[in-house]
């Protein structure tokens, strides 16, 4: 057995189990399917981020001009800025619904129990009359662990509870929405009894409430070790690696992805007070490690331009165009590069030197980042660039898929005069 044959069948016990174990976690599935419910407010203020934010001096004069800017910021501060309140109440009604109980009670539930969790502010008006308020920052980057937390815990807490038949039950005359509605009654009760024994407790400590807790114990140590630079090629590296096995990365990208969620927001509140980005060079990464999918494939698919097999020339029209789109599952198992040793090196370590490239160049070239502009994921890179770092995030998209094809080439050209050779002996034969 090669060296390469052990070192797959090693790597392959050890990751396949893990991949599977957070494929199959009830807690990850919440968490992954929560996120995606939230796509529709991402995406759907898209084009009102984009067109509101565009850097065209006459456009920007004609927004403030009409009252369009001030109300396109409110649109986007209340949605994007707003996100861990969508997100709390999405993950409690993806685990909730996916332990086979009423999704809508959990969602419910759960953003309730968060919003009780707030910290409420006292505020003297301009008339000297008193204002409760609740602080925003607490719904957007500084709450988003936390909604992760109560979304989880409530959920769960909510589905033992009712499991133990703890039901609320009515006679049979009485109506089923009714009936339905009031079954979670008691349950309810103990979860809104334990939220307010918890709040209590984390008013006794120093820290005044359970989002200052959860930041100081939690969300720092994971921004200082996982919201940086190095962190995000290294995620992406092990992506690629298991990629190459035939293991889905998003066993792995689910595990981080709250990471990219709380970066996202911190970078989208300090935008739009006017404040420098506290993550540009982390959300530089994004368009310069993974381009065209995990794998960084479309630097391979500008590679066969120079094919001269019929096999690559005719792979190059199938394969291309729909990894411009961001999808690379037919060059992964068209080409195939999974299980391909020739292709290990350029798939593995793309990551590692475009990263490094975006790093040097981010302290040279003049960027000018807007976070609150989110395209669908199949949008093209070089389009998701320019929309949201102009010209500056395109050159460096640009480098960077120039990277990836003088990686992929040299391996490209050898199988591609393997595949050439293959044909002619076939046509002699």
């Amino acid at each position: 057995m090669s060296f390469f044959e052990k070192f797959q069948n090693g790597l392959e016990n050890v990751v396949q189990p893990f991949a599977a174990a957070v494929a199959n976690n009830k807690f990850i599935q919440a968490l992954t399917e929560g996120f995606m419910c939230t796509m529709p407010i991402t995406l759907g203020v898209a084009v009102i981020a984009v067109l509101g934010n565009l850097p065209i001096e006459p456009w920007m004069a004609f927004l403030n001009n009409t009252g369009l800017y001030p109300i396109a910021q409110q649109v986007i501060s209340l949605t994007l800025s707003l996100l861990a309140i969508y997100v709390v109440g999405a993950v409690g009604y993806c685990y909730t619904k996916n332990q086979g109980e009423s999704g809508i009670y959990g969602l419910i539930i759960s953003l309730a129990s968060f919003i009780v969790l707030m910290p409420v502010q006292e505020l003297t008006a301009a008339d000297g009359s008193t204002v409760s308020a609740l602080a925003l920052n607490y719904m957007g980057s500084d709450g988003i662990f936390v909604a992760l937390i109560v979304g989880l815990v409530t959920a769960s807490l909510y589905c033992f509870l009712m499991k133990k038949n703890l039901k609320l039950k009515l006679p049979e005359s009485v109506p089923p929405m009714v009936s339905m509605a009031l079954a979670p009654v008691f349950v309810s009760m103990i979860i809104f009894t334990t939220v307010f024994f918890v709040k209590y407790a984390c008013s006794l400590t120093q820290y005044g409430n359970i989002f200052n807790i959860i930041s100081t114990f939690v969300g720092a140590p994971i921004a200082k070790f996982g919201a940086t630079p190095v962190s995000i090629i290294i995620v992406f590296t092990l992506m690629n690696l298991v990629w190459f096995f035939g293991i889905h990365p998003n066993a792995i990208l689910s595990c981080y992805m709250p990471v990219l969620i709380m970066v996202s927001i911190a970078n989208q509140e300090a935008f739009l007070a006017g404040n420098p980005l506290p993550h540009l060079a982390f959300a530089v990464m994004g368009s310069a490690i993974q381009i065209g999918g995990s794998g960084n494939t479309l630097g391979l698919c500008l590679a066969t331009l120079f094919a001269k097999s019929e096999k690559y020339k005719m792979m190059r029209k199938v394969v291309t165009p729909a990894n411009l789109f961001n999808i690379n599952e037919p060059v992964i198992f068209g080409f195939p590069i999974m299980l391909n040793p020739l292709y290990f090196i350029p798939l593995v370590f793309s990551p590692i030197v475009s990263g490094a490239v975006a790093l040097f160049l981010i302290k040279i070239i003049p960027l000018n980042l807007n976070p609150t502009v989110q395209m669908p994921w199949v949008t093209p890179g070089f389009v998701t660039a320019f929309l949201t770092g102009g010209f500056g995030l395109l050159i460096i998209w640009i480098v960077s898929l120039l990277i990836h094809f003088a990686l992929y080439l040299p391996f490209f050209l050898i199988d591609d005069k393997n595949a050439l050779k293959q044909e002619q002996e076939n046509q002699n034969a």
